[in-house]
């Protein structure tokens, strides 16, 4: 997903199962849950909501957790905010701001954290192919196979905090 900035109705939940029969696509989910499941990022996408704040980790490393990747992979922006105190400074329906990785509300930013990003599809990018083998080195670099052109290509975060 690209956009520069995108500004809807707040919708608050600590309960994920909860949440996700309330939300639209011009809703800006607010959650706290460690360790998102498949299972509630699955809902989460099917819900049509273009982003999600969780004041938890997303993943926390504790175990090896696909929720985070299939919300994102869904077209989802996840941005993760520990310790925000979003449930106590906004209500319910109240219009937020979501910039790169920052929550404003009237121009203040409320919190700021981290976008997950993923790699991107393939047919997003001309001249490719699907990753046949992933790695990562001990920075965290990420590298992909690709079958098609013979190539081994490092994925990078991207610094733009509108992407």
């Amino acid at each position: 997903m690209s956009f520069v900035e995108l500004t809807g109705p707040a919708k608050l939940d600590r309960r994920t199962k909860n949440l996700v029969k309330r939300l639209s696509a011009n809703d800006v989910a607010i959650i706290d849950h460690t360790d998102l499941d498949r299972v509630s990022a699955e809902e989460l996408a099917e819900s049509g909501v273009r982003v999600v704040v969780n004041v938890a980790q997303s993943q926390s490393g504790r175990f090896p957790n696909p929720g985070p990747l299939a919300l994102v992979r869904a077209g989802v922006r996840l941005i993760d905010v520990p310790g925000a105190e979003l449930f106590d400074d906004l209500h319910e329906g109240e219009l937020v701001t979501v910039r790169g990785a920052g929550i404003y509300r009237n121009g203040t930013c409320l919190a700021t954290g981290r976008v997950l990003y993923r790699i991107p599809d393939p047919l997003e990018m001309k001249g490719t192919s699907a990753a046949e083998g992933v790695a990562v080195d001990a920075m965290g670099n990420v590298y992909g196979g690709e079958v098609g052109p013979r190539q081994l290509v490092k994925h990078v975060r991207n610094s733009d905090p509108g992407s």
